[in-house]
């Protein structure tokens, strides 16, 4: 029996407007969903370019469908988190965990979160979002918006409020990972020196960890956006918040998980290797005493000795998360993006 079988669940109320039509079309869940809700931003983005009586700049109407892009794939990625990503965890962790119970009791507790407490954080984000705007006003009229009751620039705060629930359960995404995998490091964790992985099975905690971290590298699609904004507007300091908190989600769910499983690792490794020492001293001391009487003869301790020798030798050389070039490539593809945009606008566009 699979851990997923013990496994309750929890689902996101997106996870259930995501399964909607693929119930009712003749489609799997992710083209249907695509199908159906995808298009809601890109409708929104072409209405408020309808609305809107200014000319449209180029790099404008570009820069604007990027960022409408994330809403339009930020749905399945979360049905994909929330179904898929959390189940696989458990099914990979449970190698190297040795209580299955409260595995399944922590991962079952932040799968709940994930589901239930999306919303102060999704509040927030989506307040920022929304103030960010609506300070930057001068932006939107240099596209021909004359204010805030301008059915364009009504249309775009629609367009704006999607996109900021979208995003902010992504963020709150991010955030449960981070608090999941502190949580299934203070387990009982063993290092398997044979694990497929070569990294003593360790990696599946470092995994969970990168899945989330590229489903919200997605988010800097929105990044030429926000400097356009920030350009033309009057506030820019909070369009930079929005961003800099963006980035500091990638980067914290980028670096904490990796430092945090890599010492935990360590910690694991020196406990084996302390335990081993002391089986290797405590067998030299009995070799070291008269046999007779013992449950050993010597030649059978000589063996045991150079069994746990080479079950030492075999711990200590093991790679530990993240060393592997495979997990390194998706470490940094996860902060390509940002990194990315970040520096086309700054040394390609403005420069």
């Amino acid at each position: 029996m699979s851990q997923t079988d013990h496994y309750s669940g929890h689902s996101i109320w997106l996870t259930d407007v995501v399964e909607l039509p693929g119930s009712k079309l003749p489609l799997s869940t992710v083209p249907a969903a695509l199908l159906t809700l995808g298009p809601i931003p890109l409708a929104l983005t072409a209405l408020f370019f309808y609305l809107a009586d200014g000319g449209t700049d180029p790099y404008l109407v570009i820069v604007q469908f990027l960022a409408a892009f994330i809403a339009v794939v930020g749905p399945v990625f979360i049905w994909h988190y929330d179904e898929n990503v959390f189940p696989t965890f458990i099914e990979e962790v449970s190698d190297v965990v040795a209580d299955h119970e409260k595995l399944i009791q922590t991962v079952d507790r932040y799968e709940s979160f994930f589901a239930k407490r999306y919303w102060p954080l999704t509040v927030v984000w989506t307040a920022l979002i929304v103030v960010a705007l609506v300070a930057n006003l001068g932006f939107f009229r240099s596209l021909g918006v004359t204010g805030l009751l301008d059915p364009a620039f009504l249309t775009y705060l629609v367009f704006a409020v999607w996109w900021s629930i979208i995003t902010g359960i992504g963020l709150h995404g991010a955030l449960t990972t981070i608090l999941c995998v502190r949580s299934v490091g203070n387990l009982d964790l063993t290092i398997d020196p044979l694990h497929h992985d070569g990294l003593g099975g360790l990696s599946t905690v470092g995994y969970f960890s990168i899945r989330a971290t590229l489903m919200n590298s997605i988010g800097s699609f929105a990044l030429p956006l926000a400097f356009a904004i920030a350009a033309a507007g009057s506030y820019q300091t909070l369009v930079y918040l929005a961003v800099g908190t963006y980035i500091g989600f990638i980067i914290v769910s980028f670096v904490y998980p990796t430092l945090y499983v890599n010492r935990r690792a360590q910690e694991v490794r020196e406990s084996v290797l302390k335990q081993k020492r002391r089986q290797i001293q405590q067998l030299r001391e009995q070799a070291s005493v008269d046999s007779a009487g013992g449950e050993l003869s010597e030649l059978e301790t000589q063996l045991k000795i150079r069994t746990l020798r080479d079950d030492f030798h075999e711990y200590r050389s093991v790679n530990l998360y993240p060393l592997s070039v495979s997990i390194l490539t998706r470490l940094a593809s996860s902060i390509l993006l940002p990194i990315g945009f970040t520096l086309l606008e700054t040394y390609v566009i403005s420069g």
